[in-house]
């Protein structure tokens, strides 16, 4: 016992004090860790290995004080109400919510396609563009009670048809306490509680999934949990291109109350760092790529399960969309054509130039615009990191690498985990007979991310 506090108690040390140890400790360092994480090359910088050594430390001091992720998880649940202005989830972690008003207005584009759809499945709030749910809605904050105040905010963006921020409050609460920082959780449009209530029901979801093979007949991948958004984009793809201006639109609006001091829990100045998953990471590169108003200059963004070209993507999948709708999205995007109607979208962003609407194109394919987008991620390699998945069939983590610079930049890597995961499910933490290792697994990814984003 005396010597399992000696050692915790000194790496602790090594932690706060890791500066001075590694410039007079290297001789050691180097090859200790390149024994422990084999993908760590032995040209590596002196920067990189002080990183993983961080993680390290990180990963060894929190081994004897975490509780299963599920009893987490549960926890959270239980304690956590978007509804409330603020709440304590316990000694460690506190959180705030905050009223959001999106000033987006719906395209006229949509009036023909939202008619169209409500025909088809006897349901006009299948077609809502900016129903007042998606304009009017809170957003959380979780932060940790011994927070740093001269840390940035670390906004936290997730995945596509994603309906409950259950996964997800246990991602904030590691974040917020590993790296002092409040954590944003904050809903892309049309999703999370963005959307209608209606769209989670099953018994009302079991309708149009119905009503779309009778309309069609059989649909592969076709559930009641991707029905909602699988009619919306199939009947008008434009509305994938439409909920991300929103979404963009917002999340500046965000920071710039934030940069401006106008945000009740940041003083002026603050930087917005991200933490984003799946179609967050691809909305997290435009913003950083395109900088709109100069918003992201000092931006950091940890990218999980993300950052691919949309081209690399395969969101078929009875959680994601149904072959039918993502196979029409595919077409409108692959064929999008700035000259056409769907430029329009890109109309609000002629304040900042056209660095939004040209980083978009750059990001369709592999192919098309190939130099700007790997010069701009490349200029960026010091402020972007991200870990892709072996097995994910979504946003496979080859093609994540891919997208980075052809895989010549150090900044991405891809991880496979010893046990059954997917996209939607990368940390099964319900399964028992797994446990130990979706621990491992998980506190692996979030140590890299917090002392990748941590100031």
């Amino acid at each position: 016992m005396i010597f399992l506090v000696f050692y915790y108690g000194f790496l602790v040390f090594l932690f706060l004090n890791r500066g001075g140890f590694y410039l007079s400790h290297s001789c050691f360092i180097r090859p200790f860790l390149l024994a422990i994480y084999p993908k760590l090359q032995s040209s590596a910088t002196f920067e990189e290995f002080v990183f993983f050594f961080d993680v390290y430390l990180l990963s060894e001091i929190q081994n004897k004080h975490m509780e299963l992720l599920f009893e987490q998880q549960t926890k959270l649940m239980n304690r956590f109400d978007l509804y409330k202005t603020h709440g304590r989830i316990d000694n460690e972690v506190i959180y705030h919510t905050f009223p959001f008003e999106s000033h987006f207005e719906e395209p006229e584009v949509f009036s023909a396609e939202k008619d169209r759809g409500s025909d088809c499945v006897g349901s006009s709030d299948l077609m809502g563009v900016n129903t007042q749910v998606n304009r009017w809605f809170r957003y959380a904050v979780f932060e940790a009670e011994d927070r740093q105040e001269e840390s940035n905010a670390i906004m936290l963006l997730h995945g596509l048809n994603e309906r409950k921020w259950d996964k997800y409050l246990l991602w904030a609460y590691h974040l917020a306490k590993s790296t002092r920082a409040p954590i944003i959780l904050f809903p892309l449009a049309n999703h999370m509680n963005r959307s209608s209530e209606n769209w989670s029901f099953p018994r009302q979801m079991i309708k149009v999934v119905r009503s779309r093979k009778e309309y069609y007949g059989p649909i592969e991948n076709s559930s009641f949990v991707n029905v909602a958004l699988s009619q919306r984009i199939d009947l008008c793809p434009e509305l994938f291109l439409s909920s991300g201006v929103q979404s963009i639109l917002d999340i500046m609006k965000v920071t710039s109350e934030i940069k401006s001091g106008m945000h009740p829990l940041f003083s002026k100045g603050k930087e917005v760092d991200f933490f984003s998953y799946s179609i967050g990471a691809f909305v997290t590169e435009l913003l950083l790529m395109a900088n709109p108003g100069d918003l992201y200059n000092h931006s950091k963004a940890f990218l999980f399960c993300g950052g691919a070209t949309f081209d690399q993507m395969n969101g078929r999948s009875k959680n994601i969309l149904d072959n039918r709708a993502f196979e029409s999205l595919q077409g409108f995007v692959n064929n999008f054509d700035v000259g056409k109607v769907s430029n329009k979208f890109f109309d609000v962003f002629k304040p900042f130039g056209s660095a939004v609407r040209d980083m978009f194109l750059s990001m369709i394919s592999m192919e098309k615009y190939k130099r700007e987008r790997e010069s701009r991620l490349e200029a960026l390699s010091s402020r972007m990191r991200a870990i892709g998945l072996n097995m994910d069939k979504v946003v496979p983590g080859s093609a994540i690498f891919n997208t980075f610079c052809m895989g010549k930049c150090r900044n991405v890597s891809v991880v496979d985990f010893d046990f059954g995961y997917s996209h939607e499910m990368p940390f099964p933490i319900h399964n028992t007979s797994i446990a130990g290792k979706v621990e491992n697994a998980f506190k692996n990814v979030f140590n890299e991310a917090s002392c990748f984003l941590k100031r």
